[in-house]
């Protein structure tokens, strides 16, 4: 997990990942300026360290002396090369150019001198000031099939409606340097907007993925090949929204996907609003029918474990009217705990960094009646006369579950990470640190609940959360 430890922690933006010498690199936009393109180097996929920067805007009177958006590295011929969105003081920032950076090690970077090398062609794209006020020609991404470089970018289509002119941009390249604009490698006329749209292959199939701006969700495609059709699958939402900016990066044999978080950062000091964090990633996994699902990343959890698994003994439920709960033990600070459960009741759950009353914590419900899984919040900390008072459901999903049918129930809490999985596909993914430490429980709402197998696995905190604070 990767956060601004400065005065404001509204600074993660976009980002992208390469794979080198067993190292992850990433590159992320810095907000709200715009003026640096950062740059962080991991060894395990979950901690990182920071490097010197990347890029910053250029000097006056050049393309991009107004603000950079987001890039993405690629390497070619033994080098590396970053295109990235650029913008100019001449027109105020409103019309989007793609610039290209390189790199003999991805620390040192050099703009060319061919930038921009891509711009808007208006016989396909919007291309000027004329219509919205704007060009939109943003968030590049490229890679390599059949020795051709392919790049997306996120464009309008001048000839659709309004609301519906977002598309896929498309550019191809044989030196990395020059760029031919081609017509719209996909265009769902859906929204006003396709935006960070990425591309990998898993399992023969190619995957498309963008974030659409109506509603503020991230989702996905499928085809058998780059020609398409593009299919949209029953379900094309990954996460629930406040995950955003789906970034994937092949590493040790696996595809992981990784992204910020928006959320209110209840564990800074100075945070007020909405701010991000780069979250640990997920392992992208396709069913058989092309369908994607998340997985936790199982290597880089075992590099944080930091004490021996324990077992608790099982905890059986049955409340006739409202809720039960139970106390099992104090838990590390930091930990994962799964448990099968077997339930007949309206909801039941779990619950950590509890107070003794259980009435400020982090919970987890399961509300199959609902076919929901919720996380919810706990805390006396509120307005007294806001909505929910100290109740607040942070996120929820959709599940299935048949009736009595048992699910393996895990959740992950390490510093104001919270990841929640049933029966091992990851449904919940969020920031919030209400309390730092507290009691482990489990509940059940009018029902009958049978937790079993209950497996505690300590971890160590993330940098800036050793110390245990609940004031």
């Amino acid at each position: 997990m990767y956060y601004s430890k400065g005065w404001s922690p509204t600074e993660i933006g976009d980002m992208c990942l390469i794979a080198h010498e067993d190292r992850l690199h990433l590159f992320h936009l810095c907000l709200p300026s715009h003026d640096t393109i950062a740059h962080l180097v991991s060894d395990d996929g979950v901690t990182w360290q920071r490097l010197p920067n990347a890029l910053h805007v250029g000097e006056p009177g050049s393309f991009d002396d107004d603000q950079l958006w987001t890039m993405h590295v690629f390497a070619w011929n033994d080098r590396f090369h970053m295109l990235y969105t650029a913008m100019a003081t001449q027109e105020q920032g409103r019309i989007q150019r793609t610039g290209l950076a390189v790199s003999d090690d991805l620390t040192t970077w050099t703009k060319v001198e061919q930038n921009p090398v891509a711009t808007p062609d208006a016989r396909w794209y919007e291309a000027d000031m004329n219509d919205s006020g704007r060009a939109d020609w943003r968030d590049p991404f490229a890679w390599v099939e059949d020795d051709v470089i392919h790049g997306l970018i996120c464009a309008h289509d001048p000839n659709a409606p309004f609301n519906r002119r977002g598309c896929v941009g498309h550019i191809t390249s044989r030196d990395a340097v020059n760029w031919e604009v081609l017509p719209p490698f996909y265009a769902p006329g859906i929204s006003t907007d396709w935006e960070v749209p990425t591309m990998f292959k898993l399992d023969g199939r190619y995957y498309l993925m963008g974030h659409i701006v109506a509603p503020p969700i991230d989702v996905y495609r499928v085809a058998n090949s780059l020609e398409g059709p593009w299919q949209r699958p029953s379900n094309d939402v990954l996460l629930p929204s406040n995950n955003h900016a789906f970034a994937p990066v092949v590493w040790r044999g696996k595809t992981l996907l990784y992204n910020w978080i928006s959320a209110d950062f209840d564990w800074h000091p100075y945070a007020s609003g909405k701010s991000r964090a780069i979250v640990p990633p997920k392992e992208a996994v396709a069913l058989p029918d092309g369908q994607l699902i998340l997985k936790s990343f199982e290597d880089g959890w075992r590099t944080l474990s930091c004490a021996a698994v324990s077992q608790l003994p099982t905890v059986k439920f049955n409340s006739a009217q409202g809720m039960v709960f139970e106390h099992m033990q104090e838990l590390f600070p930091d930990h994962i705990l799964e448990t099968t459960v077997t339930m007949t009741a309206h909801s039941a759950g779990i619950l950590w960094r509890s107070d003794e009353s259980g009435d400020q914590c982090t919970r987890v419900a399961v509300v199959p009646g609902r076919a929901r899984i919720e996380l919810h919040k706990l805390t006396r900390k509120m307005n007294y006369n806001a909505i929910g008072r100290g109740h607040v459901t942070l996120q929820e999903n959709s599940i299935s579950l048949a009736p009595q049918e048992a699910f393996r129930l895990r959740v992950v809490a390490w510093g104001p990470y919270i990841e929640v999985s049933i029966s091992g596909r990851v449904l919940l993914a969020y920031l919030t640190l209400s309390r730092r430490s507290g009691w482990l429980g489990f509940f059940v709402e009018d029902g009958r609940a049978t937790f079993e197998d209950i497996r505690i696995t300590p971890l160590a905190p993330p940098e800036g959360f050793e110390k245990v604070n609940d004031e």
